[in-house]
Parts: structure tokens; sequence; C-alpha cells
């Protein structure tokens, strides 16, 4: 007798245990991507009702930084943050932070005027943009649109730099993104117990 024994695996379960391992593998190695895509359907409904902006596919300026200094034409002023999902520069970025370094990256304009740059030590956020590859690892400001040079090492890679309309929002955005969530819980909630509560109907009227 086979008693509690439980029954052999089928051909069926094999393979979908592979194809789900296989799901949950690529999900890990694509989770940057993921958090950042999900954070962008969060921010769509907010975004399209003018409670908060966010970066346009047009605003995304990649870099290419093969070579050094790196020529950069900025149309219009204001904060801008550079993302890089390089891993080397990440780390670099993270080492001269936790040195307290001056930035790896130096941006004069086009009389050679500096400008500040600021070198962030977050991880990556739910409102990260996912049109730009990687995290934020610096942060500046724009006052005179026109050309500018940006030194930096040089990587077979591109860096991206985008308009910043997250700084000093987090708290709001994440607010936004909390209340969606709670909205939708209730919603699945509600049509869930309605849905119950149809089913048992049915059933005494049976």
């Amino acid at each position: 007798m086979n008693g509690g024994l439980p029954p052999p695996p089928t051909f069926r379960h094999i393979i979908g245990g592979i194809g789900l391992l296989l799901i949950l593998i690529i999900a890990f190695l694509n989770l940057p991507k993921i958090v950042k895509y999900i954070g962008a359907a969060l921010t769509y409904i907010p975004s399209q009702l003018g409670l908060i902006q966010v970066v346009s596919r047009s605003e995304v300026m990649p870099v290419d930084i093969h070579s050094s200094p790196t020529s950069i034409t900025f149309t219009r002023p204001g904060h801008y943050l550079l993302y890089t999902d390089e891993q080397d520069l990440l780390v670099v970025n993270d080492a001269i932070i936790a040195a307290n370094s001056k930035p790896w990256i130096n941006i004069e304009s086009g009389s050679g005027e500096p400008v500040q740059v600021n070198l962030i030590d977050r991880g990556m956020a739910f409102y990260d943009t996912p049109l730009a590859g990687g995290r934020p690892v610096a942060s500046f400001e724009i006052v005179q649109p026109g050309v500018y040079a940006m030194a930096h090492p040089r990587r077979p890679v591109y860096m991206y730099i985008v308009p910043d309309y997250t700084s000093g929002k987090e708290g709001k955005i994440t607010f936004f993104f909390i209340l969606e969530i709670v909205i939708v819980v209730l919603v699945i909630w509600y049509f869930s117990r309605r849905r119950r509560t149809e089913n048992n109907t049915w059933i005494c009227l049976s």
C-alpha cells in the first residue's frame, strides 16, 4: 500500500515547475526594470490629472561616453538627473560618496563656467523613469541654455540625462502611489465580496 505517499509528479507538473522557475529567474534578473515599470504604471493617472510631472521620451538625452569630454546641448534651463546602469560607474559613484570626495563628473559651460554637480547616494526608486537605463547618480542645475562639456570616465556605454521632476517631491509621489494601491485593493475586495454574496444567494435559491 502507498498509504499517505504523495502521487508521483506528472510530466505536466515537471514542465510547469521548470517554467515557473525560469519566470522567477528572468524576473529577478530584470527586477530593476520591473520596479520602474510598476512605478510608471502608478504615475500614469496622477500625471494625466496634472498632479505630478513625468519625463517624456523626447526629454531623455542619451550621452555616449566612449570619449571625454562629451558635448551636450541643453535647450532649456532647469534641474537635471544623470542616469547610468554601468556597474563600474555605480561602484565608483558609491565609493566617492562614501569617501566624501569630489564628483567623478565635471560639467562646464561653453565659457568655462563650472556647473555644480551633486552625487546621489540612494538606490533605484519606483518613481525613477523607465525611459533611462539604471538609476540616477548625479544631479545638477542648468541656468543658461547652451552647449556644455561634461568630463567623465570613458566607457563604451551610454548614460542618460533627464529633467528632474522628482527631487523634493518624493513624499507627494509616494502618497499618490499608496493611494492608488489602496483604491485598487478596495475595488478588488468589493467585487470579490459582491461575487461571493451573489454565489451564496444563488446557492440558497437553488
